[in-house]
């Protein structure tokens, strides 16, 4: 039997042009969230988790990946990609199998809305050390994300699952 719900991965990369002496800028980093997504249409319970495994990201329902930037004068930037399954036609879902799927939907995206934040919080920190030592801040919310994904079984205990 296939997998029926999701794994996440993230990627953070951190770019260091120069490192800046001085304090960081009290602006806030600035953060572009984009949403992807990508089509699916079955209308039974097994063709949808079959759709998101051959259609989903990195063979995942759901993948969020997070860039920080930042500049020798410490301005940073972060960009966080969400991409989740979108349906078609919901209307032509059974109506109970509809409501699992906006349930577990509802539940994907607040799980990888909090890997985004993830990447939100690093460039925090990074802002705050002034822009030093920022890849080991990189490092050590990736192992953040791992380890959200381990005590969320990569959402199950969230919700997100189709049954």
């Amino acid at each position: 039997m296939k997998k029926c719900i999701l794994n996440v991965g993230i990627l953070a990369i951190g770019l260091m042009f120069a490192v800046s002496g001085g304090t960081p800028a009290q602006a806030k980093p600035k953060v572009t969230e984009t949403i992807k997504t990508y089509a699916v249409s079955a209308t039974s319970l097994q063709g949808l988790i079959q759709e998101m495994d051959q259609k989903g990201p990195k063979t995942y329902w759901a993948f969020t990946e997070w860039y920080v930037r930042w500049t020798g004068d410490c301005k940073l930037s972060v960009t966080v990609d969400i991409t989740l399954p979108k349906h078609k036609n919901p209307e032509k879902m059974p109506a109970d199998l509809r409501q699992k799927f906006d349930t577990m939907l509802a539940a994907l995206t607040a799980h990888e809305r909090q890997h985004g934040r993830h990447g939100i919080e690093a460039a925090q920190e990074i802002e705050r050390a002034a822009c030093v030592g920022g890849d080991a801040i990189l490092k050590k919310y990736n192992a953040i994300d791992v380890t959200f994904d381990k005590k969320t079984d990569h959402g199950r205990k969230q919700g997100v699952a189709l049954n």
